[in-house]
């Protein structure tokens, strides 16, 4: 149980800080509960937050499993596009260190895009989680032109600045 303490501890603190960071941004923060919970029985959560115009045509989906998202949200957000952050995909896999037995990220990913960047015709996805399903995303918004990139998260910053330039 010491390592999931630890994991777990980790992962809280991280999403306190991604709330944190969302709402000095002035974005809200929307949390989807897993159906499973952490070592210390309590909630897990995949939080996300949008900026920008819901009307937008073009987007940025970010898809992160640790605090590097966090760090993202300091450089400056587009106004034009949508730009909408994912925040551990699977926390069951971030608190436990190991993958849950459900489909629930990639489920979760889906509706979170669908929700949030159902207008987006051009579509530009970083995943740093390696969790993300390309062609799952791509049937949620079938009328987007969609760009996957798996980024590593010592790439996120370069990536991420790099995205926001091709929209």
């Amino acid at each position: 149980m010491g390592n999931e303490a630890n994991l777990t501890k980790h992962y809280r603190q991280a999403r306190r800080d991604f709330i944190s960071a969302c709402e000095k941004l002035g974005a809200d923060v929307i949390a989807r509960v897993h159906p499973q919970r952490g070592p210390d029985g309590k909630p897990l959560f995949c939080d996300c937050a949008a900026f920008g115009p819901r009307g937008a045509e073009r987007g940025l989906l970010v898809i992160a499993g640790a605090e590097t998202i966090t760090a993202l949200l300091h450089n400056a957000l587009p106004g034009a596009q949508r730009v909408v952050v994912v925040h551990d995909p699977d926390p069951y896999a971030r608190t436990w260190g190991k993958p849950g037995e459900t489909d629930w990220p990639a489920k979760t990913l889906c509706a979170i895009a669908t929700e949030n960047l159902a207008r987006v015709k051009k579509l530009m996805v970083l995943d740093l989680s390696e969790i993300a399903e390309e062609s799952g995303l791509k049937q949620a918004l079938p009328a987007a032109a969609v760009t996957f990139r798996t980024v590593k998260p010592k790439q996120a910053e370069e990536a991420f600045m790099a995205a926001i330039a091709a929209l």
